[in-house]
């Protein structure tokens, strides 16, 4: 290396020496830091010198002699404008959860110089949403600078409710940081945004980067809550805390004067449990079902209604806290000055309706006559026949066939529940659940007809055939009415009863000793030009033939598709199902 006079060097010197250090650096690094060093002997408070020194540490990948010329670069205080986009270039680096060469450099800089840094990244950012980023950053290293200000400024932020960045900033970046805030008003600001936030998010269909977002707003309830000196075990709302357990709690507070404590716990709750029953529920009816009192009652009902179905005990847990939230005007009217505060409510959506059912405003919970689709007919169907609007019932009945999912499913065993109480359930959109549901309601339709007829009878023996055995008591009444009268008609038994055990039943009948029942159900070509009716009184081989047969055939058709065969009954009995109404 030839020799520099170091008491006449000049600025071409400096110039000479980096660009060997640089031209070295392509074969041999040994020699180009020989350079370097030499260059930082020469001239220890260059700028240029320096910061050349640290671009080559930084390009052979040397994370500790890196740190090092940065932190000297940084306690120079010289050129900062210079060094502003390597600043950024390492604030950026932090900004990410990727490990990086220059997140790693930071890590190995002295706390004093890694809070100058961050300081100098937020005094020279002009974009606010870059500026309140970078603070957070700050925060997040050096917490006890506090949050104070930072979070004052995003609550206040004009573009808030409009650029959803802000308020991911606040909620989900700078409330971990806060451990206590001097103001209980600001912090219930902050839990209504965090709470705006959380629902909103939640209903997103493309966000999904937020880890136990319901955990983290009660993160935020407890921040509060500790503050205001509420129950810890209200605010502490872990993931496997039991709903009715936590409901209890809250109705504690009913009659508490200051209703903050409901209001806050119980908003949280309620929207946490409505957007379980949403998640769960998916397309399915919210319906008036059936209850028999023939049946064991549930063990699982509390209360004068049993909801049944995919999210009945989400659904429960949401509409029991809506209703305590207006238990009275002055909880109701704070209620709704803080929902008022939320931005969206798609949480509202659809909830309304089943909420007037859960009720029994059948008012508000029937859709208009304007909709037609099958969701409104079910419903229609559900609301008329609890209204004892069997006509219109059966037409909507009628309506809602054609309709019918093409998705074929399984019957729904909780359809009909023992006890006398009120039942609802959530129906799935199935061929099978909504065919079971109609054909359970035209059974009790023609049963509460009072009308006594064989061919009544012989329609409900049909309907039945779908959900067996869950009709068995009525069928069992059926029968002892057949016994009592000794005679049965039914002209369309061949073309619809199917089922094994009904035939097995029939046939039990019509074998019994000693008895004289008549039945008359074979078809017309069978039954010898309609002169002779089966029965045990002077029965003949021939008639008992016959019937064996005809048995025998209707056996033989037990597999056919009970679904179409009870869509093809109620279409071609439809005139008959409106007039005996």
């Amino acid at each position: 290396m030839p020799a520099i006079d170091v008491n006449n060097y000049n600025e071409d010197d400096e110039d000479y020496i980096i660009s060997r250090a640089k031209e070295a650096q392509k074969q041999n690094i040994h020699s180009a830091k020989a350079w370097m060093l030499t260059a930082k002997t020469l001239f220890p408070t260059n700028f240029k010198i320096q910061f050349e020194a640290y671009l080559m540490e930084k390009q052979s990948g040397n994370v500790h002699e890196a740190a090092e010329c940065f932190s000297s670069l940084m306690t120079s205080g010289q050129n900062l404008p210079e060094l502003l986009p390597e600043i950024s270039a390492i604030a950026n680096a932090l900004k990410s959860y990727e490990p990086s060469f220059l997140s790693q450099m930071f890590d190995n800089i002295s706390p004093d110089i890694q809070l100058t840094i961050l300081k100098t990244s937020v005094e020279n950012s002009d974009d606010t949403m870059e500026h309140c980023r970078l603070l957070v950053l700050l925060l997040k290293k050096f917490p006890q600078l506090g949050v104070d200000s930072l979070v004052k400024t995003l609550i206040n932020a004009e573009k808030f409710f409009c650029d959803n960045r802000y308020a991911r900033l606040l909620v989900v970046e700078t409330l971990p940081l806060l451990s206590s805030l001097e103001s209980p008003r600001l912090l219930q600001r902050l839990l209504v945004k965090a709470i705006d936030f959380y629902n909103t998010y939640v209903y997103d269909d493309n966000e999904h980067d937020i880890t136990d977002p319901w955990q983290r707003l009660f993160g935020v309830l407890d921040l509060l809550g500790r503050q205001l000196g509420w129950d810890p075990y209200l605010v502490n709302y872990a993931n496997s805390l039991n709903k009715e357990s936590y409901f209890q709690k809250l109705l504690t507070l009913r009659n508490v004067e200051d209703c903050r404590q409901l209001l806050y716990c119980g908003l949280a709750y309620f929207l946490r449990s409505l957007y379980e029953h949403k998640s769960l529920k998916g397309n399915h009816l919210l319906i008036e079902s059936l209850s028999d009192p023939d049946l064991p009652p549930s063990k699982r009902r509390k209360g004068d209604i049993e909801v049944t179905g995919v999210s009945a005990h989400q659904f429960q847990a949401a509409a029991n806290c809506w209703e305590l939230l207006h238990s009275n005007d002055i909880i109701s009217r704070e209620f709704m000055k803080l929902t008022s505060q939320l931005q969206t409510k798609p949480w509202l959506e659809g909830f309304t309706e089943e909420l007037a059912l859960y009720r029994g405003k059948y008012d508000e919970a029937i859709p208009p006559t304007s909709v037609t689709t099958l969701s409104a007919n079910i419903i229609r169907i559900s609301i008329n026949y609890f209204q004892k609007n069997y006509t219109t019932c059966v037409e909507n009945i009628l309506a809602a066939l054609p309709q019918l999912p093409s998705v074929e499913g399984t019957l729904e065993s909780d359809l009909i529940v023992g006890g006398k109480h009120r039942h609802l359930h959530f129906l799935p959109p199935t061929k099978a659940a909504i065919m079971h549901y109609f054909c359970s309601l035209l059974i009790r339709i023609l049963l509460n007809t009072g009308n006594t007829a064989d061919l009544t009878y012989g329609h409900m023996l049909v309907l039945m055939q779908l959900g067996w055995p869950q009709e068995e008591s009525i069928f069992l009444h059926i029968l002892d009415v057949i016994r009592q009268t000794g005679v049965f008609h039914y002209h369309l038994f061949s073309a619809y009863i199917i089922h094994i055990d009904i035939l097995e039943e029939l046939s039990y009948i019509w074998n019994e000793q000693g008895k004289s029942i008549v039945l008359d159900i074979l078809p017309n070509s069978q039954q010898h030009l309609g002169q002779r009716r089966i029965g045990t009184r002077g029965a003949d081989k021939g008639v008992k033939e016959d019937f064996k047969q005809a048995m025998k055939t209707q056996v033989a058709r037990c597999n056919e598709s009970m679904l179409n065969l009870m869509i093809q009954f109620i279409n071609s009995e439809r005139s008959y199902l409106l007039q005996i109404l």
